[in-house]
């Protein structure tokens, strides 16, 4: 992968950054960032080295605009530890559709043509596995039939005790890739359900050795995975959420990166939306962070777990245990008395921005609950 070239001056910055290491320890970390961030803004294509320093984690979120490369760095890794260790991968798509795709003509979808060569590989497809030199290097399955999953074994029972060729310890590595729904898209279920389910399936109870990688365009302004890690990121940055095992990369842009899009088609056309620029404005119109919740009103159920509390003055948050004489179901088979014109009243009262929410976490939440249970519009 290429890398556009730095100017001149940003050049002689970086090496007079390199010849001020010797500065005091103070100054060091500061200076070491400044270097970081000019050779950051070089770089066109996105790498996953920084990731996989971050030991701690089980999920790596990686949040960028197209053809930033991200899916590129992840299947390079996956292969890369194949042909060395032998370590197989999982490869998953939100639906069936674009789990098809991935596998017509011997995957050629699943594997760049420079990594198919640079790797030496000959691929087979044989229902969803997909074999190199007639060993099975990777299974490509979907969220959405994550129930004729059950039962499959994709891994055995004593997968994480083999040992790999060179003494290298076998891990689970898998990847959810567009994880994030387009606006045009429609949903089939519960994304967040499906993605735990097909967890499940895989990796069972293990509770070691996992890379499991997220991949978003950022097409949408919240996806239904991100709300099960309780964060969204509204800044570019990293961030570490240590005690959910997520480490999210919410890549801003480089220079390099906007250089090679300039003058292409979806430059020129859709510049601007999120796809392409990694940006997404928030509508945070309906969020009051700093109101004080006072008196809780009633507690809204979608399930016996999936709960928000309505407050005075109309503010919903997650549900903390809050106890209410009031309690609306807003599906029936709960254990509390249902009313279709109750839900259908609060369906009304949100499309109409009646609701004010806590903070940004909680209205993605409940949009999420709505939107799964709303009637479908003929």
């Amino acid at each position: 992968m290429s890398k556009t070239k730095l100017t001149p001056e940003e050049q002689e910055r970086i090496k007079k950054l390199e010849d001020m290491m010797n500065a005091p320890v103070t100054e060091r970390a500061v200076l070491e960032a400044q270097r970081k961030a000019l050779l950051y803004k070089s770089k066109e294509f996105y790498s996953i080295r920084g990731c996989l320093g971050v030991t701690w984690a089980w999920f790596y979120c990686l949040l960028g605009g197209r053809e930033a490369g991200k899916s590129y760095s992840v299947t390079e890794f996956f292969v890369r530890q194949w042909k060395k260790y032998k370590i197989p991968f999982i490869w998953l798509r939100l639906n069936e559709a674009s789990m098809k795709k991935m596998l017509v003509n011997n995957a050629e979808k699943l594997v760049d043509a420079d990594i198919y060569r640079k790797y030496g590989l000959e691929l087979k497809v044989k229902g969803n596995n997909v074999y190199d030199h007639g060993e099975k290097m990777a299974t490509v399955l979907a969220l959405s039939t994550f129930a004729n999953d059950k039962g499959v074994a994709h891994f055995d029972k004593d997968f994480l005790d083999q040992i790999c060729p060179g003494g290298h310890k076998m891990y689970y590595h898998i990847c959810l890739d567009e994880f994030q729904l387009e606006k045009t898209q429609r949903s089939q279920g519960d994304i967040a359900y499906q993605f735990v389910n097909q967890m499940e399936n895989l990796v069972r109870s293990t509770k070691e050795r996992m890379r499991i990688f997220l991949i978003g365009n950022t097409l949408e302004e919240c996806s239904d995975i991100l709300t099960m890690f309780n964060f969204i990121p509204e800044k570019f940055g990293r961030y570490k959420l240590k005690s959910k095992r997520c480490y999210i990369d919410y890549m801003e842009p480089t220079d390099a990166y906007k250089a090679r899009r300039k003058g292409t088609v979806g430059d020129l056309l859709a510049g601007n939306t999120s796809n392409f620029t990694n940006k997404v404005e928030f509508d945070k119109s309906l969020v009051v962070p700093g109101k004080r919740l006072t008196k809780p009103k009633a507690v809204i159920w979608f399930s016996e777990t999936v709960k928000f509390t309505l407050w005075e003055g109309d503010i919903i948050s997650v549900w903390n245990r809050e106890q209410c004489k009031q309690n609306w179901a807003m599906r029936p088979y709960i254990d509390l008395p249902y009313d279709q014109k109750l839900r259908d009243s609060v369906i009304q009262l949100y499309d109409n921005r009646a609701f004010y929410f806590h903070n940004l976490i909680s209205q993605k939440k409940f949009q999420k609950e709505l939107q799964i249970i709303k009637p479908r519009k003929q």
